[in-house]
């Protein structure tokens, strides 16, 4: 019984969640270029198409900071271990990079795939939004 009620309280701060997700994101990013260069023959992986995917992190955080939410932002400063919340920001890097590089392995050929990996940066840039949303939020002492 106790176990039960100690695992309930155990809790991630948005911050750290973002953090997290930010961090796997850009390993990812990082590890899927890091194949196409150096696994992949260089007929099939375009360096023009690897430059943008290593800076679409940065280019996508800058877009969705620009671009006006249509919902309202959930103002939680933290999460249960347990809440889907946690799971999905933080598996969801970890599923895309492995799916990509599956992927990529598989048929020897970076720009078949192309769009996948720009998802997995897109999806970090995402992540490095709310991390730095959070982190002026936190700043600013606008949370209750």
């Amino acid at each position: 019984m106790h176990t039960a009620s100690a695992s309930a309280r155990l809790r991630i701060s948005e911050v750290t969640l973002q953090l997290v997700a930010t961090l796997l994101g850009l390993a990812g990013t990082a590890l899927v270029i890091m194949q196409a260069l150096f696994w992949i023959p260089s007929g099939h992986a375009n360096l023009a198409v690897l430059i943008l995917t290593a800076f679409a992190p940065l280019i996508a955080a800058i877009v969705f900071a620009l671009v006006p939410r249509r919902f309202e932002e959930d103002n939680a400063q933290g999460y249960p271990l347990r809440a889907a919340m946690v799971w999905i920001t933080s598996g969801l890097p970890v599923l895309l990079t492995i799916l990509v590089m599956v992927l990529i392995g598989t048929s020897r050929n970076f720009d078949n795939f192309a769009g996948l990996a720009m998802l997995l940066a897109a999806n970090t840039g995402r992540n490095l939004r709310d991390l730095v949303h959070n982190l002026l939020l936190r700043a600013a002492d606008t949370r209750p």
